[in-house]
């Protein structure tokens, strides 16, 4: 069995937008929830910079992670949301500590 896959995502609004933005996150991770392999997907706002998100999750492993990716929910989230977004990266990380 393969260890779980760790995701750190931050995505910062473009200014006006982050209502919008933070909206259509929190939908995104109510569909995540559901997806096969789902661990935890946890979305957090910067208290200092509101608009600007942190994702932390968790996935059974890289398989459900790649197709968390490849959910029409998630081709759907990135049309509607390709105008809000200034900025967004994703770091595969792996748990140090047991």
């Amino acid at each position: 069995m393969s260890d779980p896959i760790y995701v750190v995502a931050h995505v910062r609004a473009r200014p006006g937008h982050e209502d919008a933005l933070r909206a259509a996150l929190l939908k995104l991770v109510e569909f995540a929830k559901s997806e096969p392999g789902f661990i935890r997907y946890d979305l957090h706002e910067d208290l200092a910079t509101p608009g600007r998100f942190t994702f932390y999750e968790i996935w059974r492993d890289k398989a459900a992670l790649d197709l968390h990716a490849a959910t029409e929910n998630m081709r759907a989230h990135q049309s509607l949301t390709r105008h809000w977004v200034a900025e967004a990266g994703v770091e595969l990380v792996r748990k140090l500590n047991r």
